[in-house]
């Protein structure tokens, strides 16, 4: 008698050493396969449609080229009217971190899943609202020179410890703000797939 195993891939399509990080706690095998997209081609003027977008670009992009399910998702920082993405030097990063300081800033993680085999294709932007307390130059300097702000949507990233005590209060999604991945809405998906989460 042959056995038949049919294997259910995972691709994650980023290569966000943070959003690797907290997938891997699921014990759940996945590829990492990057979406290459042009992020600032996607414009709305509702900013939380605009993440969605971009999450749902990259999956489809990804989804378009390889079979299985795909994750994807997108994070940036809004200040006022000011999207803070990623720095493209230290001395923007500067700049970001002192704009924020002792500001509530809101975090927007679109986040969207594919799985065709189960007839699930969603998308939603996950919104996380924090203070950030009163930074002196001396600890920004020190920040940027540190840690990989260049990599972190507004220069700086709560998955890092030190991170943490840049942040007052926050309300809203944990896990799309410290890992620009939800999980609130990860998991159920997940089990809608099939798969086991637990330990």
């Amino acid at each position: 008698m042959i056995i038949y195993l049919f294997i259910k891939k995972i691709i994650l399509a980023s290569n966000s050493k943070q959003r690797k990080s907290l997938f891997s706690v699921l014990n759940i095998p996945f590829e990492v396969i990057p979406a290459d997209i042009d992020e600032k081609a996607i414009r709305d003027d509702n900013l939380k449609k605009r993440a969605e977008k971009i999450a749902r670009a990259k999956a489809e992009k990804i989804k378009s080229k390889y079979s299985g399910i795909v994750i994807a998702a997108d994070t940036f920082v809004v200040l006022g009217d000011k999207i803070l993405e990623k720095p493209e030097s230290l001395n923007e990063a500067r700049k970001m971190l002192e704009l924020q300081s002792g500001q509530e800033v809101i975090v927007y993680t679109g986040f969207c899943y594919l799985d065709t085999l189960n007839h699930i294709n969603f998308s939603k932007t996950s919104s996380t609202i924090m203070n950030i307390r009163e930074l002196s130059k001396k600890e920004i300097n020190i920040y940027i020179k540190k840690f990989p702000v260049t990599t972190w949507s507004g220069a700086f990233s709560p998955a890092y410890p030190y991170g943490t005590t840049l942040i007052n209060k926050i309300r809203g999604s944990f896990t799309g703000m410290t890992h620009g991945l939800p999980l609130e809405l990860l998991i159920p998906l997940l089990k809608k797939s099939g798969f086991d989460v637990s330990p």
